[in-house]
């Protein structure tokens, strides 16, 4: 068993040292630097949080609120750092998914 752990800390060291981590890493960075981003963000998770909510209570979500969504969707759609952040986690979610059904392929099925 240890010596499965030890290569589990190897395989996650050469993931936290791949290409695709380090500029997730550095566009994560960029992100956090930019209030205008962190605006957004902070105005989109709050805009979906009352909308949630008010679908929990089965009230109504009114038309200005799906507009105002939309709004926010669509700069959020158009910030090149948040753009730049979105493409970089898709790239390290699917680098993730080929590691993982390597692995997969690899055990018997049970």
């Amino acid at each position: 068993m240890e010596r499965l752990i030890q290569l589990a800390q190897q395989l996650g060291r050469q993931i936290a040292q791949h290409e695709r981590t380090t500029l997730l890493a550095q566009a994560q960075k960029q992100v956090n630097q930019d209030t205008q981003a962190g605006q957004l963000i902070r105005e989109y998770q709050q805009h979906t949080q009352k909308i949630y909510q008010l679908e929990q209570e089965k009230k109504p979500i009114e038309v200005d609120d799906k507009r105002k969504l939309q709004e926010i969707e669509q700069q959020i759609s158009t910030h090149e750092k948040l753009k730049e952040l979105t493409k970089r986690q898709v790239d390290f979610v699917e680098m993730m998914q080929k590691v993982k059904k390597a692995i997969d392929e690899q055990l018997p099925s049970l």
